[in-house]
């Protein structure tokens, strides 16, 4: 039985987590499904348009936000990858093998996005006088043993899982994107980790993340 796919909404910011969404919305060939909306994310005061998100759509007023016909509005970038890869049948083990999946989701939304944001906060939003050198050290403490345990599970294979790219490398994969940007402290959390600097090459040369890192900023 052919499971029918719901009309979708997207709210992204360019680079942001919604990226992991939109990467995997392409993957999956449901371009003609769904809808991206721009959401305006910046220093406040907050322009109308994002008041209005926030009030109608996304009570906390970031992103990313799938909304779905016929269907509750999700609101969590893992649970929305995972979400799309079973509606599909797609880019996720059979049930009976998903210990390991779930766990890498799991994994990189709770433990990595957290200090992850952390130091994005100190090293790309804030000036030097407000960097605190002490949040900095324990945020990075933990983001090594995470990348560390990345750059072990990626020794043998070419994925999170194995040989075929699966909804954990939409979470985990990001993760290693953000890693490397250049306001990330000039991609220092990737020095000395050779196979998440391979990783990072292969996902990058997929036109489908390529596709989603494109999506129009219309305030850049």
């Amino acid at each position: 039985m052919t499971t029918k796919i719901p009309k979708m909404k997207l709210w992204y910011f360019t680079m942001f987590r919604s990226t992991r969404c939109a990467w995997i919305i392409k993957e999956l060939g449901l371009d003609d499904k769904v809808e991206y909306k721009f959401v305006p994310i910046g220093a406040p005061p907050p322009p109308p348009e994002r008041e209005h998100y926030r009030k109608t759509v996304h009570p906390h007023s970031t992103v990313p936000a799938l909304e779905i016909e016929g269907r509750p509005t999700m609101l969590e970038s893992s649970a929305i990858c995972m979400y799309l890869a079973d509606l599909c049948g797609r880019l996720a083990p059979e049930p009976k093998d998903r210990a390991e999946y779930y766990d890498w989701i799991q994994y990189s939304a709770c433990r990595l996005d957290e200090v992850m944001e952390t130091l994005t906060w100190q090293w790309w939003f804030g000036t030097p006088e407000q960097q605190n050198p002490e949040v900095i050290a324990k945020a990075k403490a933990v983001a090594d043993i995470c990348l560390d345990k990345v750059e072990k599970t990626l020794q043998d294979r070419p994925y999170i899982l194995g040989p075929d790219l699966t909804a954990a490398d939409c979470v985990v994969g990001y993760n290693i994107f953000w890693a490397s940007l250049p306001v990330m402290n000039k991609g220092i959390l990737l020095e000395g980790r050779p196979n998440c600097q391979a990783y990072l090459e292969r996902i990058k040369a997929r036109p489908a993340l390529q596709a989603a890192l494109s999506l129009p900023d219309p305030t850049a």
